[in-house]
């Protein structure tokens, strides 16, 4: 999965897959959100997803069930 080989359909799919059930961010999630261009910082509480300039926090431990497709949501709404 190259960077630059993803439609924005494929890249939205990949994204719901991958915060399905999202608990907390895992370094094969990492690799997968650096993989279609998203970069990811740590910080104390809060985990920043970047692209293109657009900043996206997500929680380092997820509370709610639905926090997971939610940040998904946004983020193929801004992004794809």
């Amino acid at each position: 999965m190259a960077r630059g080989q993803l439609s924005s359909q494929e890249k939205k799919k990949y994204i719901k897959q991958l915060f399905r059930g999202y608990r907390k961010m895992t370094k094969d999630m990492e690799m997968i959100l650096t993989s279609i261009g998203i970069r990811v910082e740590y910080s104390k509480k809060h985990i920043k997803l970047f692209y293109n300039g657009k900043v996206f926090l997500c929680p380092s431990s997820a509370s709610d069930f639905r926090s997971g497709m939610n940040l998904a949501s946004i983020i193929c709404r801004e992004i794809c």
